[in-house]
């Protein structure tokens, strides 16, 4: 159960980049926001929504590559606080108890990742803190942003040893990251935020979801996150979002495209299979 008062975050500002669903992006925001007094709060976005933080127009993201490069070059000119929290409409704050003061002896925390060896495995940047410091850092001209770049992965992996060894910056360790949030796996305990899609299932009412889903743009929807979420939904026997999600997806895949679909993402064809018929029988 949450304390009434808000908590007092003064040195963070909160912030989403967004300008493919920015009212999914403010509705992450302002989530945060119920909780936690920030010093400041902005969503970077391209037209008005109706939201408690700041709007700071900018041109719109129209790729990964363009948002990566706001976030790694951009983002520290707007940021006046010690510490900023990024969030994403799919990531956002869930139990602000769950914070640790312990926080900001770091200069990056977001999920571990799993599929990472121990020193390269931190982390998401979906729902992550990073200092003021780090967004220094990350502006100078030797942080190129290539083709291909992505963000987190730059900061976490790519660019972590030289962060590390020639600009003193502090990656959380596993402990730290497990506390503060999660995406690919979720802890026994509560955290504080959370990141990914196929998560939302658990912290959000099924028809409130189901809302969410129905509006979302087309590419999103059509990703290996939705997918994942609708597998969950099958898990859960929730037979109602299964139906109304495979609705929409069968408005632009035949039965055996889903099949493949699923097995993209790492399903045996039995497995893909036996899903689609669930799909099928909601």
């Amino acid at each position: 159960m949450h304390d009434s008062r808000p908590l007092a975050l003064r040195e963070v500002t909160l912030c989403a980049a967004d300008t493919i669903n920015p009212t999914l992006a403010a509705r992450a925001l302002d989530l945060s926001m119920a909780q936690c007094e920030f010093g400041d709060a902005l969503l970077f976005t391209h037209r008005d929504v109706a939201t408690r933080a700041r709007i700071v127009q900018i041109d719109p993201l129209r790729s990964r590559e363009a948002y990566s490069a706001f976030m790694l070059k951009e983002l520290g000119k707007y940021v006046a606080t010690p510490w900023v929290l990024v969030a994403q409409w799919d990531g956002y704050v869930l139990d602000a108890s769950r914070w640790s003061e312990a926080f900001y002896e770091y200069d990056y925390i977001g999920a571990r990742w799993l599929h990472r060896p121990p020193g390269l495995d931190i982390g998401n940047g979906g729902f992550s803190l990073r200092s003021a410091r780090l967004l220094r850092a990350l502006a100078e001209e030797r942080f190129e942003v290539r083709p291909g770049t992505v963000e987190d992965e730059a900061i976490g992996q790519q660019w972590r040893p030289v962060l590390e060894s020639q600009y003193g910056i502090r990656f959380a360790p596993r402990e730290i990251a497990d506390q503060f949030s999660y995406e690919a796996l979720p802890g026994t305990r509560p955290t504080f935020g959370f990141h990914a899609l196929f998560n939302m299932w658990r912290h959000v009412d099924d028809s409130e979801m189901m809302a969410i889903m129905r509006d979302i743009d087309e590419r999103t929807f059509r990703s290996r996150e939705a997918l994942f979420l609708l597998v969950a939904y099958c898990k859960v026997h929730k037979f109602a979002c299964v139906k109304a999600m495979y609705a929409r997806l069968r408005g632009f895949w035949s039965t055996q495209q889903v099949v493949d679909e699923l097995m993209k993402i790492g399903f045996g064809e039995e497995y893909a299979r036996q899903y689609v018929r669930i799909c099928e029988g909601a």
